[in-house]
C-alpha cells in the first residue's frame, strides 16, 4: 500500500468509525414501559374519566383519571393523567431487567394550574420506594407546565416495578404525569467494544492489502 492510499484508508476507518459511534449513541433507546403515554384510551377531546385498569398498569386506590384536553394539554399524544381522582391513587407497572445493568427513568410532570405546590406532588417510587418527588406549584399559571424529570438505577432483580403515586393534599387537585419511559444505559465497555473491533477489521483488511 502506497503512502497516499495508506494515509486515505486510516482517515477513512476514523470517519467510519467515528460514524458509528454517532449511529450508535443516536439510536432510540428501547421503553421497556407499556403504553407510557396512556394513549391505550379513546378519550374524547375536552373530556375526562376515572378508570379503574389501564393497559399495562396496575391501578390502586380510587383508579387513574385521564384527560384529554381538560386543565391543561398532553406533553405526547392526546391524553396525559391525575393521580388526584376523587382521593389520592397510584400506579405501578412491573417491568424485566437485568441484575447489575443501568437505567434511566424518564417522566413529564406538570403542577394543575392554580393549585398551590402543596397538593400537586407525585412520588415516583422505584420496587416500592420513593426515588423521586416532583412537586410545583399551580398557582399563575395557564395549563400545563410540563417538566421533564428522571433519575436512574442499577437493577437488582430480574424483574424491577415503578410506581406513581398521588402525595399532596387528598382533595381531587394533583399534578399531572405523561411519557413514561424506562430504558438501559449503555455501559462505556461497549463502546470500547465497537471501536475495538473496527480497528481491528482496519487492521486486517490493511495487512490483506500489503
Amino acid at each position: 500500500m502506497t503512502p497516499v492510499s495508506s494515509r486515505f484508508f486510516r482517515a477513512a476507518l476514523v470517519s467510519a468509525a467515528g460514524f458509528a459511534l454517532i449511529g450508535a449513541a443516536s439510536a432510540a433507546p428501547i421503553n421497556l414501559i407499556e403504553n407510557g403515554s396512556f394513549e391505550s384510551v379513546s378519550q374524547k377531546a375536552g373530556t375526562w374519566n376515572i378508570y379503574s385498569s389501564l393497559a399495562g398498569w396496575q391501578v390502586g386506590g380510587k383508579g387513574v383519571e385521564i384527560r384529554d384536553n381538560v386543565a391543561g394539554t398532553a406533553y405526547d399524544g392526546k391524553n396525559f393523567v391525575e393521580l388526584d381522582t376523587t382521593k389520592n391513587s397510584w400506579i405501578s407497572q412491573a417491568f424485566e431487567t437485568t441484575i447489575g445493568q443501568s437505567y434511566k427513568v424518564s417522566f413529564f410532570y406538570s403542577p394543575r394550574q392554580g393549585v398551590a405546590s402543596n397538593s400537586n406532588d407525585i412520588l415516583a417510587l422505584l420496587n416500592g420506594t420513593v426515588a423521586k418527588t416532583a412537586s410545583g406549584s399551580g398557582i399563575g399559571k395557564s395549563g400545563n407546565v410540563w417538566q421533564e424529570i428522571d433519575f436512574n438505577f442499577v437493577a437488582t432483580g430480574p424483574m424491577s416495578t415503578l410506581g406513581f403515586m398521588a402525595a399532596g393534599v387528598s382533595d381531587s387537585y394533583g399534578g399531572s404525569l405523561d411519557k413514561v419511559s424506562v430504558s438501559a444505559v449503555p455501559e462505556p465497555s461497549s463502546w470500547a467494544t465497537l471501536l475495538a473491533g473496527l480497528l481491528g477489521l482496519g487492521v486486517i483488511t490493511r495487512r490483506r492489502t500489503r
